[in-house]
C-alpha cells in the first residue's frame, strides 16, 4: 500500500505543476499581449490627448511600440497641425525612456527624448504671444499636466522662426540642426538650458544658453559664420533704406529677450562682412560697396529703440552719389525708414508691448568711430544737359562721436585726391544721423582740373574750358538744414573756349576773366553762398550760381576808380588782351583801346545795376 500511494500522489504534483506553469505562461502572454498591444495604445491616445489639449490642434501619431521589458517609446510619425498641409511640429520618430513616476503620477516624466528629423514653426505672433507657448509652457491656472524632460536630443532638425510683428512677417530657418537641451519642467518658470548648431542659409549658426516659454525668455551666445547678408534683409529694412544684395556675414553676439532683458530684444556684440554690396531698392542699382565692414562694441535694444556701435571700419568702400534730373539724391536710402505708423492689426493690440508702445518715437542711433580707408566715391549729376561725373579715390580718415539726438558734433577728418589726381582734405563737424543737418565743414581742393567741372561752366557760364586749374577752400556752416558757405577760389591759367549758351549769363564772362587775371594768370574769388538744404528740388541754380558770382564781384565793383583805372587807365587800354595772352603764353599786338574802355564802363554799370 505505501508503495500504491507514492505512485498516485506523483501524477497528482504533476498536474499541479502542469496547471501552475499554463497559469503563469497565460499571465506571461496577457503581460505581452498588454505589453505590446492594450499600453501603446493607452500610450497613444492618452499622449494625443494631453497634446491635443495644450495645443489646441489636432494630433496624429501613426505607430507606437514598446520594446520588451524597457521604460522605453518609440513614436513614428507624431505630428501636430498647423496651417494646410504645413504641420506646426512633426518628427519623423521619437525615442523617449520613461520615467517609471509617468505611469502612477499625472503628467508625463522623461529621462531623455531623443527627436530623429523634427520640424517646428515657431510663430511670434502680432500680439506678442508665441504659437507654443500654452504646449511647452505653463498656463498659469495650475492645472496643467506636467512636462519634464532631464535631456532632449534633436538630430537633423529644421527650425523656422516666423516674426508675425512687422506688417510683412518675417522667417529665419534653420536646417540639419543638431540640439541638446537640459532640464525642461514646464511646471518651473526657470529657463532650461540648451546649446547646438545649424545650416543657416549656407553659413553656419552655433549657440549655447538659456530659453524659456512661459515666461517667455532668451539669453544665448551666438557665432555666426559665412551667412550671407540677404538672411537679414527684413529686418535691415527697419535699420536703413538700402538693402543688401551680397556679402557674407561673421557674428559674435549675445541675444536676450523676454524676461532675460529689461529694455525687449537685446543684442550685443560684433561682426564682420565680407564683399559687402548695397543697393537702392528704387532703382535696383548698386550705391555702395565695400571688402569689409567690421563693426565693435554693437548694441541694439528694442523697448526704447537703440542701435549704437563702439566702432565701424571700411576697408575699401565704394560709394555712389547722383543726382538726379529732378534734383533728387540717392543718398536718402542712407537714411531710416519713416515709422510706418501703424500695421495690419490697425491699432487694436497697440500698447501690447514695449516694443509697440515705443515704435512711433523713432531709433536713437550712435557711433563712436567710422574709419574708411582707401575708399572711393563716384558723384553723378544728372541734372545738368550734359551729366557731370567726378571720382574721388584714396580716402582715408575717421569720422567721430556721430549721435542722433546730438546733431552736429560729428568730428571728420578725410583726405584723399579727385579722380586727376589732385589732393583733396576734409575737416570739421557734421552728423549725418540728426533729423535736420547742422555743422561746420571745410574743403579743400588743390589744383583741381578744371575740365572736370566743364559741365557746370557750360550750365552756369555759357563757355567752353579750354584749360586750367582751382585751388578751392570752401567754408560750409550748416544750420538747421540751411547751408552758409564762404568759397575762396583761386584759378590758375584759366582759359575759356567758345561760348555755347548766349542764355546761361547776363555777364561778360570772357571780359571778366582777363579783368581779374593777376599777372601771374591767377584769379582769386571769394563767393559766399546760401542755400536751403531741405527741399533741393526747389532751388533754382542758376540764380543761386548767378547770385554767387555777383556777390564774388563786389570787392571788384566797390573800387569803380581803381577798376577802371586797371582797364583803361595810362595806357592800360591793352591790358586786358595783354594780361589774358601773358597767362595763355602769347602777346598781344596792336591796339584797341577805345573799344576796352568801353567794355570796361559797360563792366561797371552792368554790375552795378546788377546789386
Amino acid at each position: 500500500m505505501p508503495h500504491s500511494h507514492r505512485s498516485m500522489s506523483r501524477p497528482t504534483r504533476k498536474r499541479r505543476l502542469g496547471i501552475g506553469l499554463s497559469v503563469l505562461t497565460t499571465l506571461v502572454l496577457l503581460l505581452l499581449v498588454t505589453w505590446l498591444w492594450a499600453l501603446p495604445a493607452y500610450i497613444d491616445q492618452r499622449l494625443s490627448q494631453t497634446l491635443a489639449e495644450r495645443s489646441g490642434r489636432q494630433v496624429t501619431i501613426e505607430d507606437v511600440t514598446l520594446p520588451p521589458w524597457r521604460h522605453q517609446v518609440t513614436l513614428d510619425g507624431l505630428r501636430i497641425a498647423g496651417q494646410a498641409d504645413t504641420p506646426v511640429f512633426s518628427s519623423q520618430r521619437v525615442v523617449a525612456i520613461l520615467d517609471w513616476h509617468s505611469l502612477f503620477e499625472s503628467g508625463w516624466r522623461f529621462e531623455r527624448i531623443d527627436l530623429e528629423a523634427p520640424r517646428l514653426q515657431l510663430i511670434w505672433r502680432s500680439g506678442g504671444a508665441w504659437n507654443l507657448a500654452q504646449l511647452f509652457g505653463s498656463d498659469g491656472g495650475g492645472e496643467s499636466a506636467p512636462l519634464r524632460i532631464a535631456q532632449l536630443n534633436v538630430s537633423d532638425g529644421r527650425l523656422d522662426w516666423i516674426n508675425r510683428r512687422p506688417d510683412k512677417p518675417l522667417t529665419l530657418s534653420l536646417t540639419n540642426l543638431a540640439l541638446e537641451a537640459r532640464h525642461y519642467d514646464n511646471s518651473d518658470d526657470r529657463p532650461f538650458s540648451l546649446q547646438g548648431q545649424a545650416d543657416w542659409n549656407g553659413g553656419t549658426l552655433k549657440g549655447e544658453g538659456e530659453m524659456g516659454f512661459s515666461p517667455w525668455t532668451v539669453d544665448v551666445d551666438l557665432d555666426a559664420d559665412q551667412v550671407p547678408l540677404t538672411t537679414l534683409s527684413g529686418y535691415l529694412t527697419h535699420v536703413v533704406r538700402a538693402e543688401p544684395a551680397a556679402g557674407s556675414l561673421g557674428a559674435q553676439i549675445r541675444l536676450r529677450a523676454g524676461r532675460a532683458s529689461d529694455a525687449g530684444t537685446q543684442v550685443n556684440g560684433q561682426g564682420v562682412i565680407e564683399a559687402l554690396v548695397m543697393r537702392d531698392p528704387k532703382k535696383d542699382q548698386t550705391i555702395a560697396r565695400a571688402e569689409r565692414f567690421a563693426v565693435e562694441g554693437l548694441t541694439f535694444a528694442s523697448a526704447q529703440p537703440e542701435l549704437t556701435a563702439a566702432r565701424v571700419s571700411l576697408a575699401a568702400p565704394w560709394l555712389d552719389v547722383t543726382i538726379d534730373e529732378q534734383l533728387d539724391t540717392n543718398l536718402t536710402a542712407w537714411r531710416p525708414p519713416a515709422s510706418s505708423g501703424g500695421s495690419e492689426d490697425d491699432g487694436s493690440e497697440s500698447g501690447s508691448s514695449e516694443d509697440e508702445s515705443s515704435a512711433g518715437q523713432g531709433m536713437h542711433y550712435a557711433l563712436d568711430a567710422l574709419s574708411i580707408e582707401r575708399g572711393a566715391v563716384a558723384f553723378n549729376d544728372r541734372h545738368l544737359p550734359r551729366p557731370f561725373e567726378l571720382d574721388f579715390s584714396a580716402l582715408n580718415g575717421e569720422w567721430r562721436q556721430l549721435d542722433s539726438d546730438q546733431p552736429g558734433d560729428g568730428q571728420l577728418s578725410l583726405e584723399g585726391q579727385v579722380a586727376d589726381g589732385s589732393p583733396l582734405r576734409i575737416e570739421g563737424a557734421f552728423d549725418p544721423l540728426g533729423d535736420v543737418m547742422n555743422g561746420n565743414l571745410n574743403l579743400h581742393f588743390e589744383r583741381l582740373d578744371l575740365e572736370t567741372l566743364a559741365p557746370y561752366l557750360r550750365e552756369f557760364g555759357g563757355y567752353a574750358v579750354e584749360r586750367g586749374q582751382a585751388t578751392l577752400d570752401l567754408d560750409y556752416r550748416l544750420d538747421q538744414g540751411r547751408l552758409q558757405a564762404q568759397n575762396h577760389l583761386v584759378l590758375h591759367r584759366l582759359k575759356l573756349g567758345e561760348e555755347v549758351d548766349t542764355s546761361a549769363t547776363e555777364l561778360p564772362l570772357k571780359t571778366l576773366v582777363g579783368v581779374l587775371k593777376s599777372d601771374d594768370g591767377t584769379i582769386e574769388l571769394d563767393i559766399p553762398m546760401r542755400l536751403p538744404l531741405d527741399d533741393l528740388g526747389s532751388v533754382d541754380f542758376g540764380s543761386v550760381a548767378g547770385q554767387a558770382i555777383r556777390e564774388a564781384l563786389e570787392n571788384l565793383v566797390s573800387s569803380p576808380l581803381d577798376t577802371l583805372s586797371e582797364v583803361v587807365g595810362d595806357g592800360g587800354a591793352n591790358h586786358l588782351d595783354d594780361a589774358e595772352l601773358a597767362a595763355d603764353g602769347e602777346s598781344n599786338e596792336g591796339g584797341t583801346g577805345d573799344k576796352d574802355g568801353e567794355d570796361a564802363s559797360a563792366i561797371y554799370e552792368h554790375a552795378d545795376t546788377r546789386q
